[in-house]
């Protein structure tokens, strides 16, 4: 992912460790997804007097589990600048640098 964004400058990383917020959006949404698909499998195992296989749920959690992270990552980061230019505005020193480094 690229430091800056390419058209005002602003860096993304503000501080050391700036991402771990990310990481928790990502998580949490994993975890969502999780939630979900378990949620289904109890309501089918609720509707069907026969009962479903467990393989193809713990298959499809697997598969989850290790993809969505991957796949969400890049917008769980744009996510997380969203809600830290929101919670903390830039200062003035910031955004400076930011005009110093702006494209266009």
């Amino acid at each position: 992912m690229v430091e800056r964004c390419p058209r005002c400058g602003m860096r993304f990383e503000r501080e050391e460790g700036f991402f771990l917020g990310a990481y928790v959006v990502n998580f949490g949404v994993t975890e969502g997804l999780m939630l979900l698909l378990l949620i289904a499998y109890v309501l089918v195992q609720a509707n069907n007097a026969n009962g479903v296989s467990v393989l193809p749920v713990v298959l499809a959690a697997a598969g989850a589990a290790v993809l969505m992270p991957l796949a969400f990552y890049p917008v769980s980061r744009t996510i997380w600048v969203a809600v830290e230019l929101v919670m903390r505005p830039l200062e003035a020193g910031e955004e400076a640098d930011a005009d110093a480094h702006r494209v266009g």
